[in-house]
């Protein structure tokens, strides 16, 4: 880094820090809507940056991986430990599940990159790894309560998130919350008890049919 991009015990200049919260915006869009292979010179362009910029904050594409994802994924990592820490695992396993909704409903496409092969991120594949295994923990747990279908297994919960980010995506202009019906329905078709009450049906999922 050059004296003129910030020296170690100078703050950075405003313009490199504005730069690169504006290329971590247009990577996330773009990991969002091409994936984690998508090229990297339109990023920088939506950026308003050129492609040296890019570089020079990012040398690597798994430097820009990191930067996009390590947030999300420590903060996922942070509500699956929260949900272990509950005594009843159906309410450990809902808190789960909906935290991570909403982090969807937040991060544009983050459930999808999840899905995604992070080779060459070691970092990011740990603290996902992280995550399947406490899931998978929670899952047991729950199994052993007897709050959830016994054939209900570890792989069904994939779908149900990748489920529920296909509504959110569908409908995240029209009705901002209209996943949060379509994820109490799925949650009632797990667990052994008494049925949640419904919130109100969506109008604009009912325009999708």
């Amino acid at each position: 880094m050059t004296a003129s991009e910030g020296e170690p015990g100078r703050a950075p200049r405003k313009d490199v820090v504005r730069n690169r919260a504006r290329l971590l915006c247009a990577a996330r869009r773009a990991f969002a809507r091409n994936g984690l292979d998508a090229p990297l010179e339109p990023i920088a362009a939506a950026a308003g940056v050129g492609n040296a910029t890019l570089y020079r904050h990012f040398p690597t594409r798994a430097d820009l991986w990191q930067s996009v994802l390590e947030g999300p994924l420590l903060e996922v990592t942070e509500l699956i430990g929260t949900a272990g820490e509950r005594d009843d695992a159906w309410s450990g396993l809902e808190h789960f599940l909906r935290g991570l909704c909403e982090l969807e409903a937040r991060e544009e496409g983050f459930t999808f990159l999840m899905t995604a092969s992070l080779d060459g991120a070691p970092r990011l594949a740990e603290l996902r790894a992280g995550i399947r295994d406490r899931l998978g923990e929670l899952v047991q747990r729950a199994h052993d309560q007897k709050a959830i279908r016994p054939d209900v297994v570890e792989s069904d919960f994939a779908v149900i998130i990748l489920s529920v980010a296909g509504v959110i995506e569908a409908t995240r202009d029209s009705d901002p919350l209209a996943w949060s019906r379509h994820l109490d329905i799925i949650l009632d078709g797990i667990r052994t008890p008494v049925p949640t009450p419904l919130p109100s049906a969506s109008k604009a999922c009912s325009a999708l049919i």
